[in-house]
Parts: C-alpha cells; sequence; structure tokens
C-alpha cells in the first residue's frame, strides 16, 4: 500500500509541477511538486482531485468538483464483465452523479492549474478539456489513461503518459505503431486515430480518438476474435518460413541472451532449440490483445492500446494471449491447464488453418508463444512489480516443458 501511496504522489508531481498537496483524511500529508500550496491559498489557483478508491490503492483519479466529468470517468474506466464489477461501477457512478463521493471519500489531491497537464492538452487540442485518470493495479508497465472531456462532456479522446523508462518506451512505441497503422483498411476492425504527440515534463505524452465503445459493445465472439486475428496478421504480407530460418527465431534468441544470468534463461535457451523446424506464417500481432483492449458488435470489433505491435511474428500468437488471459482469470494454475487444451484448439480453427497454419503446428507455435511472452516479463521485469502472470517460474516454465514434448511429437510439417 506505501508503494501504491508513493506512486500515486510521483505520478502527482508529473502530471502537476506547478505543485499541490496531498491530504489523507483531511490532514495535509508533504508537499507535491515545486510548491506546496497551503490552505489559504486562493482556490481559483487550484483544483481538488480525489483518489479512488484511496491513496493507499488508487485505481482512479476524478475531479472532486465535477460530478459529471466523474461518472464519465468511472464509466469509462469500469471493467464491468463480472456481475460484481457491474456493481460495483453502478454504485460508484451514484455516489459522482449525486454528490454523495466527495463526502465519503476523504483523500484528496490538491493541485495547482497553471502548467498543469490539463493546461497543456487544452492547448494542444485547441480547445477547454477536463480529464478522469485511470492507473490501474501495481505492474511494471502501469501508467495514467487520461479521459480527455469538453466541459459540456463530448468525449476528445484518451491520452497516455510515460511516467519511467519502460512506460516512456511504451508510449512511444504506440506512437509509432498509431502512425504505420493509420492507413491500414481492415475489413471488419476499427483502431483509433492518433490525434497529437508531445513531450510532457520529460516523458513522452499521446492523443488518441476514442472508440465508440460501451454499452453496445462486449468481449467479441471466438469467430470475430479469430477474424481480429487474422486481420491485424496481414497488417504486413505475411511470409511462410521454416522456423530455423526465420528472422522471427533469431531475434528472439538474441533477446533471450541479453538477459545475461537470469535464472530462467537457461530453461528458456533450451526450450526454443529444441522445437521441431517447422514452417510457419509470420506476420503482425496485436501483442496485447486481451478483454480490456478489444471490444465488439454485430458487425466490428474495436481494438486500442497498440504498444506492443510488432511483425514478423507467428501468426496465432494473439489468439493464445487473449485466450491465456480469459483462463487464468478464475486462477493461475488450472487457468494454464485449460488454456493448453483451448489454446490448442483455436489454432487449429479453420479461420487460423485458411491464414496458413498448419494444424500440427499448433504446440511448437504455443511453445514459441510462451517463450515470447516469458521473455518479455522478464526484460520488463514484471516479477518485481507482483504481476499475478509475472512468475514465470511457477507456471510458465513448467507448462512449457510440457508443450515441447508436445511439439515433438505431434508436428507433421518438416521444414
Amino acid at each position: 500500500m506505501a508503494d501504491d501511496a508513493a506512486y500515486l504522489t510521483g505520478l502527482a508531481q508529473v502530471l502537476w509541477p506547478g505543485g499541490g498537496r496531498f491530504e489523507r483524511g483531511g490532514e495535509t500529508s508533504r508537499p507535491l511538486g515545486a510548491r506546496a500550496l497551503g490552505p489559504d491559498d486562493d482556490e481559483g489557483g487550484f483544483r481538488a482531485y480525489l483518489p479512488v478508491p484511496s491513496a493507499h490503492h488508487p485505481r482512479v483519479i476524478l475531479p472532486a468538483d465535477d460530478r459529471f466529468t466523474a461518472a464519465r470517468g468511472i464509466s469509462a474506466f469500469a471493467q464491468r464483465h463480472s456481475a460484481r464489477a457491474r456493481l460495483r461501477a453502478a454504485l460508484l457512478t451514484t455516489a459522482f452523479a449525486s454528490g454523495l463521493a466527495p463526502m465519503l471519500l476523504r483523500d484528496r489531491l490538491h493541485v495547482a492549474t497553471a502548467h498543469s497537464i490539463e493546461q497543456a492538452l487544452s492547448s494542444a487540442l485547441d480547445r477547454e478539456v477536463v480529464i478522469a485518470i485511470h492507473i490501474g493495479p501495481p505492474r511494471a508497465n502501469r501508467k495514467p489513461v487520461l479521459l480527455l472531456l469538453t466541459p459540456g462532456g463530448r468525449t476528445v479522446g484518451y491520452a497516455k503518459i510515460g511516467v519511467n523508462a519502460l512506460t516512456s518506451r511504451l508510449v512511444r512505441a504506440e506512437t509509432r505503431a498509431l502512425r504505420r497503422i493509420s492507413g491500414a483498411r481492415m475489413r471488419d476492425v476499427t483502431v483509433p486515430r492518433l490525434l497529437h504527440t508531445q513531450e510532457w515534463n520529460g516523458g513522452p505524452l499521446l492523443v488518441q480518438e476514442a472508440l465508440p465503445v460501451g454499452d453496445q459493445t462486449d468481449r467479441p465472439t471466438r469467430r470475430q476474435l479469430l477474424r481480429c486475428v487474422v486481420q491485424i496478421s496481414e497488417l504486413a504480407p505475411v511470409v511462410h518460413l521454416p522456423l530455423s530460418g526465420s528472422p522471427y527465431r533469431q531475434a528472439l534468441a538474441e533477446r533471450i541472451d541479453v538477459l545475461g544470468d537470469r535464472p530462467e534463461v537457461p530453461a528458456l535457451r533450451a526450450a526454443l532449440e529444441r522445437l521441431p523446424d517447422v514452417r510457419l506464417p509470420f506476420g503482425a500481432w496485436h501483442g496485447d490483445l486481451t478483454r480490456w483492449n478489444v471490444a465488439g458488435t454485430a458487425r466490428r470489433a474495436f481494438v486500442w492500446d497498440w504498444e506492443r505491435l510488432e511483425f514478423g511474428v507467428p501468426i496465432g500468437f494473439d489468439a493464445l494471449h487473449y485466450e491465456l488471459n480469459e483462463c487464468v482469470q478464475s486462477g493461475v494454475h488450472p487457468g494454464v491447464r485449460r488454456w493448453l487444451d483451448s489454446g490448442a484448439r483455436l489454432l487449429r480453427d479453420p479461420l487460423l488453418v485458411a491464414a496458413g497454419l498448419a494444424p500440427g503446428t499448433a504446440s511448437t507455435v504455443m511453445a514459441l508463444y510462451l517463450v515470447d511472452l516469458a521473455t518479455r516479463y522478464l526484460h520488463d521485469r514484471q516479477d518485481e512489480a507482483g504481476g499475478f502472470l509475472a512468475a514465470v517460474d511457477d507456471w510458465l516454465l513448467p507448462a512449457l516443458a510440457g508443450l515441447g514434448h508436445r511439439a515433438a511429437h505431434t508436428s507433421r510439417s518438416p521444414a
């Protein structure tokens, strides 16, 4: 909890470098930024925000004096895929809309309105904007996502800000990705347009349009998901190569080598070297296709968060990533066991077979995906942030060992 509060303090100094004060339960804590605002400061010079549910456990930061923006922020950022989550979102929305929330939530951020992120965004977009902020649970790639609204309540877009080396790299990567795919024509997939980029307080800032998702959208069906996977893979020309001769395998081996003497490295290197030399289709992958980054209607899928976009990756990785994150929602170990079967079934679906993925290569692709995912987690030091999938030696390496044996016996497509 102390780490969460420290993160909140540091984040406030990034977003509002003009200064401020931090209150817990009505008692003033340490100052924020270069100048501490005192209780006697002119209220017109600063604004109050509420960390929700508290400064010790912040997930969203909402304006204390703007019921509408706060309620819209709860609605926009809520993950309502369960009955409990829908009830929590409804209660919070009602509390803010009725004006009760500021009386119930006692922690406050009082921040200077001069030289603030709101001021910078209003200037960049040539319109006044108000903000609600999502920061999510502790992860290595935790960064603020800002919902931008006009004072009249119209959604302008979303902004992301890099607050450390990793998140800055990801924000810059997403900026490049949105530029690269801006002219792409995917039949059933819509992506956000890039609206603005700049540097803010030492880190990158990007603004992208808001996609038309909400109560009329839901998680994609299996068919929608696989259409998404195939169409994303075609963002660059798909090539078919033996695994041993692919640039992807060479790059993955180099990424493992860069990890140095991490104890997981020998197992990852050995798993990669033991995989059969099958012929695979290589294309693009979103890199983080989960229920939090995609929504669907009967006719279209809307996909955002493109910071992990890569090219020349085995087709099917996005389907495996989505399925893994679904399976582990009720527990990592039983979820991984389910994924070992359900992931293989996804890769054998006719849509992916038609995209060039031979059914006999499913275990090899699954093993490659796990090696890639483990390498990503280790590079990002996700284990230090406590992510529930981050302990790769606990679940990933055992699953990888089993997949390696399965790949050796089931592959029927030698290079």
